[in-house]
């Protein structure tokens, strides 16, 4: 869920390690900790995950006869340990289980039990490529340069022409698919049938290529050109692809004084001949239209300050025109490939989360209000927590459960929707102790098996999992990096309500600062604010766990305080695909494939003794499109 929890019109407060926490510790836990005293918290099995495999079965039967005798030992030398023989029974209670599976899978039944296991796996590796397929689509892109052309812009058109191979190697290699060019370029009345020039929309840059090539930068009379001409020009395209991209590009402003700072007029230089405006009485609020409706997202290139006004008229009309920083021709086609790889990931992020939810939704009103605690109920609660685990062997187990007791108060509306969860302003209160300011996370489906407790507890252990990883990767980079940014994952519970079992929330602290995600779980990347060590991250614990795991979804905030990741909502990509199915983040093997073919391996992998992988991303377009930013240069421009 991507949820900017910020205060709107006023700076953000920063997000530190400690305002993270849901408890108040001494020292931040190493791997091996587990926090059993503010709760009381007794030990379960999670029994969600069933591995129907004979093989692997036997492997953990054995693994489990062997830690039982070694708890059993420890207990013996120090009897009164409770969490010991809590963890002997949860241990028998799994064996118990493992021997009622064996026992089912030589049977008729049992036999019966792994074809319906096959079809669920079946049904599951459809229901990844129908992701996959989504995401393909998503990715399709139609880009138009729209360019003055008179004589002054001879070197943009020449750097369009030069570069545009750049992008289209780009887009391919992020996205796996051919942009479709058009071009659109204006002149002026004195030059007649020349003053537009129109290229329709096609996937073959040779053609773009030659169509460009055929183009002079001349003509022209006033200052001013014919804009209009060029915008209705726009409108007549073919636009068919997901995303829909307009970069305009110019050095002067559109006939009439409304456009203009009126003292150009007044300069002594033939700045406009048409001061009332359109000499052929176009309606520029009906041209702009044509294009806002056909979902066209408008981007700038202004060479200079003549064109501003001209923008901030159209704004009125349009909305928001996003300006591009180009400084120099060059910069030209490094700004929209920029452009574009976001526009797309945006794109796909938001489909995703609508595919994922195309089920009933809940619907509610939200308010900003910040509550009137003295006045609202406080509700007993069970608190659910998964212990981090101390192994990596432990991932491929189910994690053991703390619960514990609680109060907490919610707002009666939630402040906030993101794609996946509603978000509330609340309180918890762990046992006596002072109440903690958090965020209660509601999951937006109304289907039953979508916002369950098995639910909850899928996307708290993916939560811990990632959790546990990034702790892990922190000490990896501590023996082979001397300036670490660490990645910390929030603090996170479930809490369910004991009067009414059916109101349950994920609680975490409530993050201040605007959210952000830097890699998503179908190969995408954040190109702007590319980060090296979150996209190691990854790879790292893909490497670490022989290729069973991977950790992706990367979002959330950077504590320029602490020099720290602060990240929440991860998703994992899990050998095992049944693993998480409610949850629906899991691509395993494809989705990890995926990374890879967008990963270019860094510094940080290197120092880490990452292989380095194959990917599709030319390394020369990735030094110029991943550029690291933010905290991340730290660790790019020190030297190791």
């Amino acid at each position: 869920m991507t949820l900017c929890f910020g205060q709107t019109g006023s700076p953000p407060v920063p997000d530190t390690v400690d305002s993270i926490r849901l408890k108040i510790r001494k020292q931040h836990p190493s791997v091996s900790f587990v926090d059993s005293s503010p709760t009381s918290l007794s030990i379960q099995s999670n029994k969600d995950v069933c591995d129907l495999n004979i093989d692997e079965l036997d492997a953990e039967f054995n693994k489990l006869t062997l830690d039982i005798k070694n708890n059993m030992r420890d207990l013996r030398a120090d009897p009164s340990n409770a969490s010991k023989k809590q963890t002997i029974l949860a241990t028998k209670e799994r064996m118990n289980k493992i021997k009622d599976w064996t026992s089912k899978l030589n049977t008729e039944d049992g036999r019966r039990l792994l074809d319906e296991n096959q079809k669920d796996i079946d049904k599951r590796r459809y229901e990844i490529d129908q992701v996959l397929k989504v995401v393909k689509a998503q990715s399709s892109v139609d880009v138009c340069f729209m360019m003055d052309c008179t004589g002054s812009m001879t070197q943009y058109i020449a750097s369009a022409k030069n570069t545009i191979d750049n992008l289209t190697k780009t887009i391919s290699a992020l996205f796996k698919t051919s942009p479709r060019l058009a071009f659109v370029g204006y002149r002026d009345f004195i030059d007649g049938a020349d003053k537009l020039i129109r290229l329709d929309f096609t996937a073959d840059v040779s053609i773009f290529q030659n169509f460009l090539n055929a183009i002079s930068a001349t003509g022209g009379d006033d200052t001013c050109e014919d804009v209009f001409g060029g915008i209705q020009a726009i409108g007549g395209l073919e636009w068919s692809s997901s995303n829909r991209i307009l970069v305009h590009v110019c050095d002067a402003p559109c006939h009439g004084r409304n456009y203009y700072d009126e003292a150009k007029l007044k300069s002594g230089f033939s700045w406009d001949k048409y001061p009332d405006g359109d000499p052929e009485k176009r309606d520029v609020y009906k041209l702009l239209l044509d294009i806002k409706r056909q979902n066209v997202q408008y981007f700038s290139v202004q060479l200079n300050g003549d064109t501003e006004k001209m923008f901030a008229e159209f704004q009125l009309i349009y909305g928001p025109i996003l300006q591009l920083d180009v400084k120099k021709p060059d910069d030209l086609m490094k700004a929209v490939s920029k452009t574009v790889t976001q526009t797309i990931m945006t794109t796909i992020n938001n489909t995703m989360s609508t595919f994922k939810t195309t089920e009933k939704r809940k619907k509610y009103n939200l308010s900003n209000e910040k509550p009137n605690w003295n006045i609202l109920n406080v509700y007993p609660v069970t608190i659910t927590e998964f212990i981090l685990p101390k192994t990596l062997a432990a991932l491929f187990h189910p994690l053991f459960i703390g619960t514990g007791q609680g109060r907490m108060q919610i707002a009666s509306k939630p402040f906030a929707q993101g794609s996946l969860r509603y978000a509330y302003y609340g309180q918890l209160f762990y046992d006596a102790s002072p109440a903690v300011p958090v965020v209660y996370k509601e999951l937006i489906s109304a289907d039953t098996r979508y916002n369950s407790f098995t639910a909850y507890k899928q996307h708290l252990e993916i939560h811990v999992i990632a959790q546990f990883l990034a702790e892990l990767f922190n000490q990896a980079q501590k023996k082979v990096i001397r300036n670490v940014i660490e990645i910390v994952y929030a603090d996170a519970d479930i809490v369910q309500q004991e009067e009414d079992p059916t109101k349950i929330y994920q609680v975490e602290r409530r993050l201040h600062q605007p959210m952000q995600k830097w890699n998503n779980n179908c190969g995408g990347v954040h190109t702007v604010d590319y980060s090296t060590v979150l996209q190691a991250f990854s790879h790292w614990t893909h490497h670490e766990t022989a290729g069973r795991i991977m950790v992706v979804d990367l979002q959330g905030v950077k504590s320029l305080i602490d020099k720290k990741y602060l990240l929440t909502d991860p998703a994992i990509h899990f050998e095992d695909i049944r693993r998480y199915r409610e949850a629906r983040t899991n691509l395993g093997v494809k989705g990890m494939k995926e990374f890879f073919r967008t990963h270019v391996c860094s510094a940080v992998c290197q120092r880490l003794g990452l292989e380095k992988v194959k990917n599709e991303v030319d390394e020369n377009i990735a030094n110029e499109l991943y550029r690291p930013g933010g905290i991340t240069k730290i660790i790019e421009d020190e030297e190791y």
